[in-house]
């Protein structure tokens, strides 16, 4: 399969690999959630000769404000509480407790941005799609959508599908693979965590 064929699009966005649909992104949220501004992307295998798109993975994201917590009053930490309170573990590696962050993960633009999920259906795996997706990354975030993190973080958490149910693994082998994985595509594994970042001030 032709990987070049594969369209991301989201809520007013499309982003073809080989050439740049640059469209603005709406979006609609309550005060306390532009601090938290989540993203729903779908990805598809496009058949230009059969005109046709099959869906074959998405991409959930979360995008924390950090200049605006913090000009709200709201700390970096309560960002990650207002996702999961169980992502609060991986903002002390990210920011001290006094805000500042941590140059090796975060570059000067301090927001965050948290990837929920990428997920590839089983049949299209091992194509090269993954690996495209994820070094695109940075293009997607700042071309497209109109992002300036100044960090992309997520956490290596490979899930398996039990009936119509995902479940995360805890297979070991299946873990340090997915780290390697976004470790050979651009990300740095956060001390012995599961958890790896992306500083965007650097190649």
């Amino acid at each position: 399969m032709n990987i070049e064929n594969i369209l991301i699009e989201g809520a007013g966005s499309g982003e073809a690999f080989g050439d740049i649909m640059d469209e603005e992104i709406d979006i609609s949220c309550s005060d306390e959630s532009l601090l938290n501004q989540r993203y729903f992307l779908t990805i598809y295998k496009t058949d230009e000769e059969l005109n046709k798109q099959e869906q074959i993975g998405k991409i959930e994201m979360t995008y924390m404000d950090v200049w605006m917590a913090e000009e709200t009053g709201y700390g970096v930490f309560d960002l990650f509480d207002l996702i999961d309170s169980e992502k609060q573990g991986v903002c002390e590696y990210l920011f001290d407790f006094d805000g500042e962050q941590n140059d090796k993960y975060v570059g000067m633009d301090r927001d965050v941005l948290y990837i929920d999920e990428i997920f590839i259906e089983k049949k299209y795996r091992n194509m090269g799609i993954g690996s495209k997706i994820v070094k695109e990354l940075p293009r997607l975030i700042k071309q497209i959508l109109k992002l300036r993190p100044g960090c992309v973080v997520l956490l290596a958490n490979p899930f398996e599908i039990e009936g119509k149910e995902f479940k995360p693994t805890r297979d070991k082998k299946k873990i340090e693979k997915l780290i390697k994985f976004y470790a050979e595509n651009g990300f740095e594994r956060i001390k012995d965590t599961q958890y790896l970042a992306k500083n965007m001030d650097l190649k």
